[in-house]
């Protein structure tokens, strides 16, 4: 059955010659993939450098050359991979981007099986040969469990192959460049994976019906869904939690479609996993992408342009919509956007490589944030505050979260367990190029005082615990109980520095013999001429610092060793 096309529904509107926009209506990633697909489309016709413009209510997309009708491509592909399942459908479909699902699945479970054998094994020629897997065969197997007897994607890529110069005037149409209609295309219905908002877990009177399929057909345009489908294979990452989904889409605030496919090309290789955890890493992981391929770090053949920008000037961030399996269907449950790295302005390779170390330090090989169990709950309200602080970029998140980490890492180090401070370098970094011009953090975090107590403190925590020949008795709950003193004011908090102070000398010059760090009077009265006014920015650094690993130095004093501040 086919749908005839009434009117001229205008997906786009034109400024001019190829500048056309998206209005955002539904405030979800429907109209970024519709973007995404659009841009994409155009690429495939013929345009070059074409580009996504966030321009707030709208997505401009442009090019900056002009291509008369005549010399568009003959044809174009559905922008997408047709999914088939021979046990519904014997002969596999004529079409230029078909994913066996049934074999792919094969692959990829006997693939992950005789990794799991050969872990472990000494000698690689004890290990089998892995199968081929289909990059995507794990994209097709979630939409295919979010299907539920959807098939528009099916048809629309059977359509397209076979009336290619009718898609072609089509997008010619819908651009507002001329062309025409198609007579009859294939009927398109609604579905939840390209509009979350529609079906079950929408808030609306009892009495409105809001099934995925309950949208009149005259309502979902055809052409909008072809562009969200490409877009969904362009800048879509989809994970499986259980039963569960979450779906995240790269929105561009000003990239060229063709880097949006390298960036997700990159993103669909790592083992990103969990819940707040995979918020956090896609975020991150995406902002990793964008600088180690651009121009300043590859040169010219970087693809993605950042020299006086940051991540968040070229993808705003991820677009996320977390669905509950409910088994015949799944709810929306949330929808949220997850920005990207706002922190510093990158004006050349110093700072690309300081975004780098940072984001490294936190999720790369051995990151401090991998310590946090997202099972555990006391850990996975860590990694909660670590996530609020890359939601709002507020000082004061990211120290509450360096406070919350350092009791996880008394509590890990005390059982033994792994876990790895963040250092003092990049906290310097994000600090003074970050929040340097509304907090003036460098007078207080390179102030000799405040860098002498900060030290003692980690001699008398996280070193003491951790170093093997360590003399020092270990501060527990000293955290906890400065936390509570800045709360509580200048006189309450440096009342209880002083206490330390006079504690952590006593215990150097008497069972250490003198041979440890020590805090000169000059050091204290310096640190506490900084409180007056600032007792929870300058005691919340301090912690920071405090169960922060330093560099490493060298030092004729035992105690000093290891890495110190």
């Amino acid at each position: 059955m086919a749908w005839r096309l009434k009117g001229a529904q205008r997906l786009l509107r034109p400024l001019s010659i190829m500048k056309y926009c998206i209005d955002k209506k539904t405030g979800t990633y429907a109209e970024t993939l519709e973007a995404i697909g659009v841009a994409d489309t155009l690429g495939e016709v013929g345009f070059t450098g074409v580009t996504i413009t966030d321009e707030g209510s709208r997505f401009r997309i442009h090019s900056p050359t002009d291509l008369p009708p005549e010399r568009w491509n003959a044809g174009v592909t559905p922008g997408y991979p047709y999914i088939w399942k021979k046990g519904k459908e014997p002969q596999k479909p004529a079409l230029p981007w078909v994913i066996d699902y049934e074999t792919g699945r094969e692959n990829r479970d006997a693939a992950r099986k005789a990794g799991k054998k050969s872990k472990g094994k000494l000698r690689d020629q004890d290990a089998e040969v892995l199968p081929e897997v289909e990059p995507e065969i794990d994209t097709a197997a979630i939409l295919e469990s979010m299907r539920k007897g959807w098939d528009s994607d099916r048809n629309l890529a059977k359509w397209v192959a076979a009336h290619q110069q009718e898609a072609v005037d089509w997008i010619r149409f819908r651009v507002g460049l001329g062309g025409a209609p198609p007579a009859e295309i294939p009927d398109v219905s609604n579905t939840q994976i390209l509009n979350p908002i529609s079906g079950k877990g929408v808030s609306a009177g009892k009495t409105e019906i809001r099934s995925a399929g309950s949208i009149p057909r005259q309502i979902v345009d055809p052409f909008s869904e072809w562009m969200k489908l490409r877009g969904l294979w362009d800048g879509m990452l989809l994970f499986r939690s259980g039963d569960d989904f979450k779906f995240f889409v790269m929105e561009p605030a000003e990239l060229r479609a063709d880097s949006i496919r390298m960036v997700r090309a990159e993103l669909v290789k790592l083992p990103l996993w969990g819940g707040v955890r995979l918020d956090i890493f896609a975020a991150l992981e995406c902002a990793r992408v964008l600088i180690q391929h651009s121009d300043l770090v590859q040169g010219v053949s970087g693809w993605c342009p950042i020299l006086h920008r940051t991540p968040r000037t070229i993808v705003a961030g991820l677009r996320q919509a977390y669905f509950k399996s409910l088994g015949t269907a799944a709810a929306l449950m949330n929808d949220a956007f997850l920005p990207l790295p706002d922190w510093f302005v990158i004006r050349d390779a110093t700072d690309a490589g300081a975004y780098l170390n940072i984001i490294d330090e936190a999720i790369g090989t051995g990151g401090c944030l991998k310590s946090l169990q997202e099972k555990n709950s006391d850990d996975g309200f860590v990694l909660q505050q670590y996530r609020e602080w890359l939601l709002t970029g507020n000082l004061a998140d990211l120290l509450d979260f360096h406070y919350f980490f350092a009791l996880h890492l008394i509590q890990r180090s005390s059982r033994h367990d792994w876990a790895r401070p963040f250092g003092t370098e990049n906290l310097s970094t994000l600090l003074t190029r970050t929040y340097e011009e509304e907090y003036q953090v460098t007078g207080i975090i390179e102030d000799p005082g405040f860098q002498s107590v900060a030290r003692a403190l980690r001699n008398a925590t996280i070193y003491a615990l951790t170093l093997p020949n360590s003399k020092r008795e270990v501060r527990f709950g000293i955290a906890q109980k400065w936390k509570q003193k800045m709360k509580a004011g200048d006189d309450e908090l440096a009342a209880a520095i002083a206490e330390f102070v006079q504690d952590y000398n006593w215990e150097t010059a008497h069972k250490l013999k003198g041979k440890g760090h020590a805090i000169t009077t000059e050091d204290l009265g310096s640190l506490l001429r900084l409180i007056p006014g600032r007792a929870e920015l300058v005691g919340s650094l301090l912690l920071a610092y405090g169960y922060a690993r330093a560099p490493k130095v060298e030092t004729a004093q035992p105690e000093e060793a290891a890495s110190q501040a």
